[in-house]
């Protein structure tokens, strides 16, 4: 288990984020599929913040906020569950993709 601020992430959330990570990696970019699966790494990451801006306009100042959010999750997580390298490799390719997209709208 990894603990983020008193909360634990289950096995069966680490294998949800590695499966969502590989699929993020694969769909076609700024796609509703792509964000749906943003939205479900949120979840997974237990992330209310980045969720909620995800439900708003792609195009929006808050979509992009929702995004940052993600990414400073995905970076705790991976901070935190480096032990993990599946995990890793996931976080890895969510970092990658939030990385393109954000300088893509900047």
């Amino acid at each position: 288990m990894t603990i983020r601020g008193g909360e634990c992430m289950s096995d069966d959330q680490k294998q949800y984020v590695v499966e969502m990570g590989h699929q993020i990696d694969i769909s076609k970019m700024r796609s509703k599929q792509e964000t749906k699966l943003m939205r479900s790494l949120s979840v997974a990451l237990n992330d209310r913040t980045s969720l909620e801006a995800l439900l708003t306009d792609p195009d929006s100042l808050s979509y992009k906020a929702g995004l940052i959010s993600l990414a400073q999750a995905v970076k705790l997580y991976a901070w935190i569950g480096r032990e993990d390298q599946l995990l890793m490799q996931s976080l890895q390719l969510v970092a990658n993709r939030l990385n393109l997209l954000l300088t893509s709208t900047s």
